[in-house]
């Protein structure tokens, strides 16, 4: 929902990633096209985990794919230490990408079944020998030790392991070659509860070690809270919401995010639990709604919402920002009214 506004970092922070204005379709026949994701913008500090959230289909994974140009991107920039990644092409972004690397949603379809793990954990220093990374057996049984697997297991392959245990495998190959930005597309999504909190714990861990900077994407707001400084709310490839995680969780002002709080099981206090009983389906990325993409199914819409996109401004004086023409107002918490 955000139109061109966009929403900077504090000036006491070092900008690595900038995102300006981007736009992704995908052709879909008749001389249609997916919306997927519609002129966003935000920005990533050096060191910080920022959280996308969102239901399936708002773009969260499209922006990650993006990032690291596994979508064709139709327009705006990329901005990645001067380098704008949305321009590049060949040799020049091929040796900019070993400082992005990826985990994926499925841990099991993501690793070669064919191949050892050891050799799935030391392909890309493999490829890139030791000028990304370090390449010994020392240092590929480091990085398993560092996520909780065995070395003594590196003979296996990708079958022999839990989903909990590849995902760990993904972990560690995406740090082989020494990242500084580390995307995690749904990472826990398709975990057991008690296996989430494992990874969860080993990406905290990892980005400690290894100074990382983390882009974290969910459909589960409570899990995005507990592992980010800063959270980006998305739907039907928009932003409608961004802020400090802590800030936004107590203080949402966008109907949309607030239904998604009030969709978590043990709901924040700064909402009510009917606040997430929006009606109607996601409407079609190929024919997105007018205004404000969440007009179809926000009970505070007025005629100004089916006309005019909302732009994305400054609540207050605070690291908080969204796009609404009707923001609920929060002073208290639904508990102690």
């Amino acid at each position: 929902m955000a139109g061109t506004g966009h929403a900077p970092l504090r000036d006491d922070r070092d900008v690595l990633l900038t995102v300006r204005d981007l736009e992704v379709e995908f052709p879909v026949g008749r001389n249609e096209v997916v919306h997927a994701v519609s002129g966003i913008s935000f920005d990533v500090a050096e060191g910080e985990t920022l959280g996308i959230v969102g239901e399936s289909g708002c773009g969260k994974s499209t922006v990650a794919k993006s990032i690291i140009r596994l979508n064709d991107i139709k327009s705006g920039s990329i901005d990645y230490q001067g380098n704008d990644l949305a321009h590049m092409e060949g040799e020049a972004l091929r040796q900019i990408r070993p400082d992005l690397q990826m985990i994926f949603q499925d841990p099991i379809s993501s690793l070669n079944p064919r191949r050892k793990i050891r050799d799935v954990i030391s392909e890309g220093i493999a490829v890139w020998g030791n000028t990304k990374g370090s390449w010994s057996q020392e240092r590929i049984e480091e990085l398993m030790v560092a996520v909780g697997i065995d070395p003594k297991f590196g003979e296996r392959r990708p079958h022999q392991f839990s989903g909990g245990q590849c995902q760990r495998i993904g972990i560690a190959r995406a740090l082989a070659l020494d990242p500084k930005v580390l995307i995690c597309d749904e990472p826990v999504s398709a975990l057991d509860v008690s296996v989430q909190a494992q990874v969860l714990n080993i990406l905290e861990d990892m980005k400690a070690r290894y100074g990382l900077t983390l882009l974290f994407i969910s459909h589960d707001l409570s899990v995005v809270k507990n592992v980010s400084d800063r959270i980006i709310v998305m739907y039907l490839g928009k932003v409608c919401e961004i802020g400090n995680a802590d800030e936004l969780y107590e203080h949402p002002r966008h109907p949309y995010t607030r239904a998604l709080l009030a969709s978590i099981p043990e709901p924040a206090p700064t909402v009510d639990v009917s606040e997430g009983d929006i009606e109607g389906e996601l409407p079609s990325p190929i024919h997105p709604p007018a205004g404000c993409r969440f007009n179809t199914r926000c009970q505070h819409a007025t005629d100004i919402c089916f006309t005019d996109e909302p732009v994305m401004q400054q609540v207050g004086d605070s690291d908080h920002y969204l796009a609404c023409h009707h923001p609920v107002e929060v002073s208290v918490s639904v508990g102690e009214r």
